[in-house]
């Protein structure tokens, strides 16, 4: 059988190949294979300066070049810390819901903050990078610029011009509550926060002490359980703030489910929410409406977050759009309720 040679022509990947490399560091593109694949045949002084332009020029590995070369991979990598948070289970939702039409691959690489995810993901040959609530520093930011790959970061929003950046003002979600708070006479309020993704903790603590100095409040008043935000976590720590701190104004929980469970244990205490104390959190789920007495939240439009990032990923794809750095801020809003 004679083979059928498709006379559609390649597409020009405009990436870093082996050659390059070996001309950037003086040597022949076999010693790279070598200092890629057979390591411990190069010595340590060239193999660290091999390596080194790799993520200088951002390199992809052979076969995912190959992929590249031949082939459209139809690709788009998300990557993230956490596949159970409640902010990306949401957001991740939206997208899907997107791209339930569009003809891509959704590879979903779990990693952890200290790892080397970018060489990661490049091993898929993807056509599209996203970032779900993923931090990275001016090393990493540097290498992702190199890839020549589009990006969209979802989370925090970003101005850094490190590709299409989707995300929500942190500073705002905690400014919003307290400010709230305040103005009805709170003065005394306490954070009550779980184990989630570090890089969003990170943002609300960063957010919570900016907070407190601009308004001249406490903010050593944080407690912090070991577990995931569940009803039973925000019963144990509001019983734990008790003990701790007494009876304060306000308590604010980082989620909607913590919340709930701060006021059953209130309910069951007998303690009179709003009068005695009040309970708000962050989230804008179901849950807040439904739950009593109802919650004052920040509700935080995950879903269309994901909604956004999976349109923008289906524009970029089928090129009807032209890919650009861009800083997308998605609005959240204060719902006042009952429970304050």
């Amino acid at each position: 059988m004679t083979e059928q040679k498709s006379n559609k022509p390649r597409r020009s990947t405009g990436k870093v190949t082996l050659a390059d490399i070996a001309k950037k560091v003086g040597v022949g593109a076999m010693t790279v294979s070598r200092a890629i694949h057979k390591p411990d045949l190069v010595s340590e002084e060239l193999r660290n300066k091999i390596q080194q332009t790799i993520q200088e020029m951002g390199y992809i590995p052979n076969v995912a070049a190959r992929n590249l070369a031949s082939v459209n991979s139809n690709n788009i990598v998300i990557v993230t810390t956490s596949l159970i948070a409640t902010e990306n289970t949401l957001i991740l939702e939206g997208l899907q819901r997107e791209l339930q039409t569009a003809n891509v691959q959704l590879l979903f690489l779990l990693t952890e903050k200290d790892k080397d995810w970018i060489n990661e993901a490049i091993q898929y040959s993807p056509e599209i990078i996203v970032l779900l609530n993923m931090e990275y520093d001016a090393n990493q930011a540097q290498r992702l610029k190199n890839l020549n790959l589009p990006l969209i970061s979802i989370g925090a929003h970003k101005t850094d011009g490190l590709g299409i950046n989707i995300g929500v003002d942190i500073s705002q979600v905690i400014h919003l509550l307290v400010s709230h708070l305040l103005q009805k006479g709170k003065q005394e309020i306490g954070l009550l926060c779980a184990s989630q993704q570090l890089s969003i903790f990170q943002q609300y603590m960063k957010s919570w002490h900016s907070a407190c100095l601009q308004y001249a409040i406490n903010p050593h008043l944080v407690l912090h359980g070991a577990n995931h935000a569940s009803f039973k976590t925000g019963a144990q720590l509001f019983n734990e703030a008790f003990l701790l701190w007494g009876r304060i104004d306000a308590f604010i929980c980082l989620s909607d489910e913590m919340a709930c469970g701060a006021l059953f244990e209130a309910h069951r205490r007998h303690i009179n929410i709003p009068y005695e104390t009040t309970i708000s959190s962050i989230g804008g789920l179901e849950v807040s409406e439904v739950c009593y007495p109802k919650l004052t939240t920040v509700a935080i439009p995950y879903k269309e977050m994901g909604i956004l990032a999976g349109r923008t990923v289906r524009r970029l794809f089928n090129q009807q759009i032209a890919y650009k750095p861009d800083s997308i801020l998605v609005r959240s809003r204060l719902i006042i309720r009952d429970s304050t």
